[in-house]
């Protein structure tokens, strides 16, 4: 094949897995070690930190096309695992230090993947790369995760419908006991649906204050015409508003707020606020607080 119509075959077949090519690939296609040796001596492939796979026409790679390398030197077959797999599903916020990745081939954990062996993986593909089942992936997680961590995880997986999820499925999967099933069943049995619509760090605080205190559990960002409060109890009519620390500060947002606080009220409800430092370190005053106002 001419130099020109060969790096056009390998350059669509790296344009698959977003930049990304493993030296086998390369080999399938009927190139020879030369070619790979000439390739890169001119700058068209470049070594990642997986052996023998490369970065094709330029040396870094995009997110997706790191991953897809990770997926690359695991091997055919392989897909996200444990916490990697939560991530790219929108299930955590921060993407995990190392790339945890189950494979059904021999590779071995190196730079920053952590390759598992499980006997059997089950996957789909999310947003362009596989990942393994729900169930596998949650029990692979329980060892690093905290318990309200689990539980915020299968909240949102109940809340996005384009994540193949149900408790009785879970229920499943856990049932002759594999490692990870104990953690995992104490937030099954804990599940509180309402975590998912929280979108911050300080709402998902005040629902977790609510539920220790024994306070009926809010609905969190229910639109209220053009406003979106943050927690609200429609049957007590009762709204709370949370400041976070660098939030609501300034003359023009406690304008915003003063205003909003007027509009919420026209409609027959009571609007109360709490700070991120009242949350945190008052939080008996806010229970009472809220527990005095949904007695009204």
């Amino acid at each position: 094949m001419r130099p020109i119509y060969a790096a056009e075959a390998a350059g669509e077949l790296a344009a698959r897995t977003f930049g990304a090519i493993a030296r086998r690939q390369i080999l399938a296609l009927g190139f020879g070690a030369s070619r790979i040796r000439d390739w890169k001596r001119v700058g068209r492939l470049h070594p990642t930190r997986y052996r023998g796979v490369y970065a094709w026409g330029r040396p870094d790679l995009p997110e997706k096309g790191g991953l897809a390398a990770g997926l690359l030197y695991a091997g055919r077959g392989s897909a996200l695992d444990g916490l990697s797999a939560l991530w790219w599903q929108g299930l955590l916020e921060h993407r995990p230090e190392r790339i945890n990745i189950a494979s059904p081939r021999r590779a071995s954990s190196c730079a920053d993947l952590r390759i598992l062996h499980p006997l059997r993986i089950e996957r789909h593909v999310h947003e362009d790369l596989p990942v393994v089942d729900l169930a596998r992936s949650l029990l692979v997680a329980s060892a690093e995760l905290e318990h309200n961590s689990l539980r915020l995880v299968l909240a949102r997986a109940d809340y996005d419908k384009d994540i193949p999820f149900s408790l009785r499925s879970l229920q499943e999967a856990i049932r002759r006991g594999p490692e990870g099933s104990r953690a995992l069943r104490a937030a099954m049995a804990a599940h509180l649906p309402q975590l998912a619509r929280c979108t911050s760090p300080l709402e998902i605080d005040f629902v977790l204050l609510c539920e220790a205190n024994g306070i009926t559990i809010p609905q969190p960002n229910v639109r209220k015409g053009r406003f979106v409060p943050d927690m609200t109890w429609e049957e007590a009519r009762l709204i709370v508003e949370l400041d976070g620390r660098d939030a609501h500060t300034s003359e023009a947002q406690r304008a915003t707020d003063a205003s909003r606080q007027k509009w919420l009220e026209s409609l027959g409800y009571t609007v109360i606020r709490f700070s991120w430092g009242e949350v945190h370190f008052r939080e008996a005053w806010v229970a009472g607080r809220v527990r005095a106002l949904l007695a009204r």
